[in-house]
């Protein structure tokens, strides 16, 4: 795996420096913008020069501030140059002698795959991928990856323009007959810089410098000997034209020319002083590796259609090495590849796409693919060639300068009628505080747009002469309405009118469903009470579809409680919003058949234990329905005043620890219970960790017995009668596993090291 961090970086540098770039820095761009438009002035605005020729003389000095000028129609031209896949202004391999407008960038994603076998054949079969047994002669090789690439166009010189580009790439390569079947390159970087100048009508050069960043192979960060450069010449001819000349072919042409320095072998010392040899043919492609330098000659031809907003293209490409590192072959070569000093080879590739500019013209799609057109012979020096790969990718341009506002002389403004402009004012009655966002509709004029309040309070509008009524509608308050009367001659100031809305009663309302828990039907005649200011209380029934609803009702927090037969005690919390409905919906889980938790004197026993998260105070939603239980049993029990929530342990691990955790669960359990409507103050907690225990820690089963959470009562009043709560008689209490226990097969519980003994 390769990763490098290194372009987030460059991505910074370049969007800075081109957001610094002062506008008034212009100069004679390389590409010349359109002749200026003749400099008389006009009513109407100049129509933007067609996108078809190529302009030949640089702007009018006056053109930076008229935005009809040659130059902002070459600007937004300009804005249709893309990215290369490594960041050059070009099509999708082939850089142009051309660049964007100074201070345009571009930035694009490109996409790209495979599935093919072709790695692996009877000519050139692989090393078994086990080590041992028969050659392979066939293999699936599955690609992926993607390239992010940004450019910029910095600045212009008085002969031609300089351009800054980098990527970053990232690709997988996964492949049947390989160990390790899947290699990851995250991060290959590659920057550089781009000199080009027009030559003459349609001929445009330039020059570029690229540096190549790679990462090491099972390490994270670059590989520093493996750092590459290539030194490249560029040579565009584009024949779209000039305005003066009898040639307009919608095509351009380019050839690139370049060396590249590569030392991406660099990254596999390590691994191949480990293995003893070379690797093998799929490490070297899926890693990406080059052992000798190499001439790079690319060629390709641009069409431009449908007013240049679709773009077909070809390119051909022709890799020749050059062995300036002397590498000499291996003698007993694994891969049965073969060696460039008996065995020529130019790995080489043809490409085909098109990019569409379907809105606007910065931004583009790309779809492409390359063709492998020397794909089944291998050399041990250079990198196998796919046998095709698709492409696909969007691209966008942008222009730091912002286009001038194009300013026109109005004509003689005519005669406007007599009219008013009528001001309101929108408040409470009995105060003067504004209302915003009231509406003021005009009634029986459906020719007049509504208007609204701002945050004053205020609306205004010119309406001829004529008397006006507004209805206006605010939140919170009665509809009201608003007369205006402009006088017939109309006036130039302001008409002022005050308009008071009354208030609505400031109440809300409670509607909700209660259902059964289990079956998810509606319970009807389930009595559902209000608990009011003091002891104030609403009480109704559910109707047969199980809802209910409590009007005119103070805002504020309320508590509801319901209370059926055959089912737990429900009471939550309820927020009640002016003129709103709150809604809620409440579930009931029915009483078990057979009680799980019993009142004593001085204790509510519980029947089930607690469960709780391994070394944790987190309860499993496992005990949420004895917890429920319990919860029910307080409320059915008004006499109960004062209980200590207790949390106890075994002697198991660190008795400091065993508190500190004994003490978080029973504040977890008191907190659960106080949610699910029993009152802060009948509760407290203490965790005793391993201080009280039942019987002594001997025996597994006597620490089991000793990790609970036990109820005392602490205050109770005598004098209350206890309500009859139907219970049935609890059945023997049996050993509770840990919560972190799973049964065996056998059904006999498992637990794993628990040096906390709770």
């Amino acid at each position: 795996m390769r990763r490098s961090w290194f372009p987030r970086g460059i991505a910074l540098v370049f969007f800075g420096f081109a957001l610094s770039r002062p506008a008034s820095a212009q100069s004679s761009p390389p590409l010349a913008p359109p002749p200026a438009p003749a400099a008389t002035p006009t009513p109407a605005p100049t129509p933007t020069p067609t996108l078809a020729p190529t302009p030949t003389r640089p702007p009018h000095a006056s053109d930076s501030d008229d935005p009809t000028s040659g130059e902002w129609a070459w600007r937004e031209r300009m804005l249709s140059e893309s990215n290369t896949i490594t960041g050059g202004t070009g099509l999708l391999h082939t850089q142009h002698a051309q660049t964007g407008a100074q201070g345009e960038f571009r930035i694009s994603l490109v996409g790209e795959g495979f599935s093919e076998g072709f790695l692996c054949t009877t000519k050139y079969p692989c090393p078994n991928p086990k080590g041992t047994g028969p050659v392979v002669t066939s293999d699936k090789m599955d690609h992926v990856g993607g390239t992010l690439s940004l450019g910029v166009s910095l600045f212009r010189t008085q002969g031609g323009a300089i351009d800054l580009y980098g990527s970053i790439a990232t690709y997988a390569n996964s492949d049947s007959q390989n160990r390790p079947q899947l290699l990851q390159v995250l991060g290959d970087s590659n920057f550089g810089l781009k000199y080009v100048a027009r030559k003459g009508a349609y001929v445009n050069l330039g020059a570029f410098a690229e540096g190549l960043l790679v990462n090491g192979t099972g390490q994270v960060g670059l590989a520093g000997a493996g750092t590459s450069a290539k030194l490249g010449i560029l040579t565009t001819l584009d024949l779209r034209g000039q305005v003066s000349s009898s040639v307009h072919l919608p095509l351009r042409i380019s050839v690139n020319a370049s060396y590249e320095f590569d030392n991406t072998a660099a990254v596999l010392t390590s691994t191949e002083s480990q293995i003893g040899g070379p690797v093998n043919r799929i490490d070297r492609y899926g890693l990406g590796i080059n052992r000798v330098d190499h001439f790079d000659l690319l060629a390709g031809i641009e069409a431009f259609l449908v007013d240049e907003r679709v773009r077909p293209f070809v390119e051909g490409h022709v890799l020749v090495a050059s062995n300036r590192q002397g590498y000499q072959c291996n003698p007993v070569n694994p891969s049965s590849d073969g060696c460039l000093k008996t065995d020529a080879l130019a790995p080489a590739t043809m490409s085909a796409g098109f990019r569409v500019f379907p809105w606007k013209r910065s931004f583009s799609l790309l779809a492409a693919a390359d063709i492998g057109l020397t794909s089944t012979n291998f050399v041990e020096e250079l990198q196998p060639v796919p046998l095709w790969t698709i492409f696909a990718g969007a691209g966008w341009s942008v222009d730091t300068r912002d286009k001038p506002i194009l300013v026109q002389k109005r004509a003689d403004a005519p005669v406007l009628p007599p009219h008013g402009h009528i001001v309101g004012f929108v408040h409470a009655v009995g105060s003067s505080d504004p209302l915003p966002y009231a509406i003021a509709a005009y009634r029986d004029r459906p020719d007049l747009s509504p208007l609204a309040t701002g945050a004053d309070g205020k609306f205004g509008d010119d309406v001829p002469p004529g008397a006006y009524t507004y209805e206006l509608r605010a939140e919170g308050f009665k509809q009201g309405t608003c007369d205006a009367t402009v006088p017939p001659m109309g006036t130039p100031a302001p008409i002022a009118i005050d308009c008071a809305l009354e208030a609505l009663p400031s109440a809300g309302s409670i509607v909700g469903q209660v259902r059964d828990s289990d079956t998810s039907q509606p319970v009807g005649g389930a009595p559902v009470a209000v608990a009011l200011r003091g002891a104030e209380r609403l009480v109704q029934k559910t109707d047969a579809s199980g809802t209910f609803r409590f009007e005119n009702l103070s805002p504020g927090t309320v508590t509801l409680r319901v209370e059926a037969d055959g089912y737990m005690v429900q009471i939550i919390p309820i927020e009640v919003r002016a003129h709103r409905d709150s809604a809620v919906d409440l579930t009931l889980r029915p009483l078990p058949k057979q009680p799980n938790v019993v009142v004593t004197a001085h204790e509510l026993t519980i029947k089930q234990q607690i469960q709780f998260a391994l070394d944790s105070a987190v309860i499993l939603p496992d005990s949420y329905a004895i917890l429920g239980e319990i919860a029910d049993t307080f409320i059915r029990h008004p006499d109960i005043k004062l209980t200590e929530v207790q949390g106890h342990t075994d002697n198991t691990g660190s008795p400091v620890h065993n508190r500190k955790l004994s003490e978080a669960r029973a504040e977890a359990v008191r907190n659960w219970i106080i949610q699910h409507g029993v009152e802060v103050e009948r509760l407290i907690a203490h965790g005793y960790g391993p201080d009280k225990p039942l019987v002594p820690n001997t025996t597994p089963g006597n620490r089991a017995a000793n990790r609970r959470v036990q109820f005392i009562i602490k205050d109770r009043d005598a004098s209350a009668p206890p309500p009859v709560v139907p219970q049935a008689p609890a059945p023997p209490a049996e050993p509770h596993p840990e919560p972190h226990q799973q049964p065996d097969k056998k059904g006999a519980a498992k637990r794993p090291a628990d040096t906390l003994g709770i």
